[in-house]
């Protein structure tokens, strides 16, 4: 990193002017990254902050653009590489503080709640509907909806990400994605502007969404779920867990999938057909178990990781002719 990096006094004076009276408390200095993604590499961040509140989670990110300081919104820290030398940045860490999770009637959908003639939207008894915030880990909004008859998140029990992000990526498996149970989502967007979208809104596509492209912050979701027997939906979501744990390498630190999907092939198969199934670079290794995931054997360094993803890259497009694309985001590297 740089040694003037982020102002940080000038953070805290325009904190300040966004009513946190006590910014100190807030701000963390030279926070290594590691500690906060799921790959457990990276080095230190200039400046973190886990705001305690959405209140305070708004203050940082207006304050931050205000005074120009770089920044990133990060949840559970999956699809995330932070290089060795760190960012020079502010790193907001959505955690505990923006984890609110509860049932809502339909009515408490973001929107107009009646027509011009006056209608009231009528309630939906066929329907579970939930507000999440976007701190709250995906899985575990996952297991509670089942618990109380939400079905539809069967796919998401062993994501390992935050519900924030993955909407903002649109997350999913097993042919499902988390656009198919989202009713609205709450977005402060780059104006600073907080807007609720519809999920037709939204632009949601392959790993994409509107707020991916145009730099919006994702607060919160609305969920909309279908009815079942939560024995039913638990069973299934078991299923799922288990076909997770007989093909994943879930006994190692990974940032989950490594690339993206190819159109009409999958990533691991060209990894594997290209005899790089258990290679490693140090201690980053493509896993044995299934050649899409890159895994951390216990002494990974991120430029390891870094290298490895890139050697994957070039490896596979010179044997078959297709390019992959990394799902990880790779942020303060050479050439990144």
């Amino acid at each position: 990193m740089s040694k003037s990096g982020p102002d940080i006094n000038r953070l805290s004076a325009e904190l300040k002017v966004q009513g946190i009276l006590d910014p100190v408390r807030l701000l963390r200095t030279d926070e290594r990254m590691s500690a906060h993604t799921t790959m457990r590499v990276g080095g230190p961040a200039r400046i973190f902050a886990e705001p305690e509140n959405e209140e305070e989670a708004i203050a940082l990110i207006i304050a931050a653009r205000r005074c120009e300081i770089p920044y990133m919104v990060i949840g559970n820290g999956s699809n995330l590489v932070i290089s060795d030398r760190g960012i020079d940045a502010l790193v907001i860490c959505f955690s505990d503080g923006v984890s609110d999770v509860r049932e809502i009637s339909c009515t408490d959908l973001p929107g107009e709640p009646a027509d011009r003639r006056g209608t009231k939207r009528p309630v939906d008894s066929n329907r579970l509907f939930y507000y999440a915030q976007a701190g709250a880990l995906l899985s575990s909004v996952a297991a509670r909806v089942a618990r109380a008859g939400g079905a539809g998140m069967e796919f998401a029990g062993g994501i390992p990400g935050s519900i924030g992000g993955a909407v903002y990526m649109n997350a999913g498996a097993y042919g499902s994605e988390i656009a198919d149970v989202t009713a609205f989502i709450r977005v402060l967007d780059p104006d600073g502007i907080v807007r609720n979208y519809r999920i037709d809104q939204s632009d949601m596509g392959y790993r994409s969404s509107r707020f991916s492209k145009s730099g919006g912050v994702v607060l919160s979701v609305f969920l909309m779920l279908s009815k079942d027997a939560p024995e039913a939906i638990l069973e299934r979501m078991s299923a799922l867990n288990a076909k997770r744990c007989a093909c994943q390498p879930l006994q190692l630190p990974s940032s989950g999938s490594a690339f993206k999907r190819p159109c009409g092939h999958y990533a691991g198969a060209l990894i594997e057909q290209a005899g790089l199934k258990g290679f490693s670079i140090g201690g980053a290794q493509v896993s044995e178990k299934h050649a899409g995931f890159i895994v951390n054997s216990g002494d990974a360094t991120a430029q390891e990781v870094y290298e490895l993803s890139r050697y994957i890259i070039r490896t596979v497009r010179e044997q078959t002719g297709v390019t992959l694309e990394p799902e990880i985001c790779f942020l303060g590297f050479d050439g990144n």
